[in-house]
């Protein structure tokens, strides 16, 4: 009834191919770490794999893929959202970025502890009201979510302990 389809030729795996992949994942979904290029390269071509470090290699030299630009902006948006710089540090680690770069990015982070305080305060506000948590599992569910943001144990408590007559 139907015609089946001659299975396409294969095509051959070359350097301007690979290269052209790779600009292509760049163009159609943003910037990419090198490493996870390199990877998306991997798994594409996995039967020849000799052309995709030379493809990556060039894209660098053109600083078409800079690691460094890349995770500087991924930083900048992450620090706008209410997270401490550990889930930074998380979330730039699950892109691939080198540790180097990681912790050159989120020291460049301009904000003080003072700072984490407040969002960490505004997000136990938004979840647990205003009054400190004097409870003992409803405190360790506050700093459970509140370190599972990114904050540390100290910011965590004390904006856990807080109360607004205080000041």
């Amino acid at each position: 009834m139907y015609k089946k389809k001659a299975s396409p030729k294969p095509q051959e795996i070359s350097y301007e191919r690979v290269k052209s992949y790779m600009l292509w994942l760049i163009e159609r979904y943003g910037d990419y770490s090198a490493k996870k290029l390199l990877q998306k390269a991997n798994l594409l071509f996995k039967d020849d794999t000799q052309f995709n470090e030379p493809a990556l290699n060039y894209l660098i030299e053109r600083d078409i893929v800079n690691d460094l630009r890349y995770a500087q902006r991924l930083t900048e948006s992450l620090t706008e959202k209410n997270i401490g710089a550990n889930k930074i540090k998380e979330k730039l680690y699950s892109k691939g970025f080198s540790s180097a770069t990681i912790n050159e990015c989120v020291s460049s982070i301009e904000t003080s502890d003072e700072d984490y305080f407040e969002k960490a305060l505004l997000l136990k506000v938004r979840k647990f009201g205003e009054a400190p948590i004097d409870e003992i599992k409803l405190k360790q569910k506050a700093l459970r979510h509140l370190i599972a943001k990114g904050f540390s144990y100290a910011i965590a408590n004390k904006a856990v302990g807080y109360s607004p007559e205080e000041e």
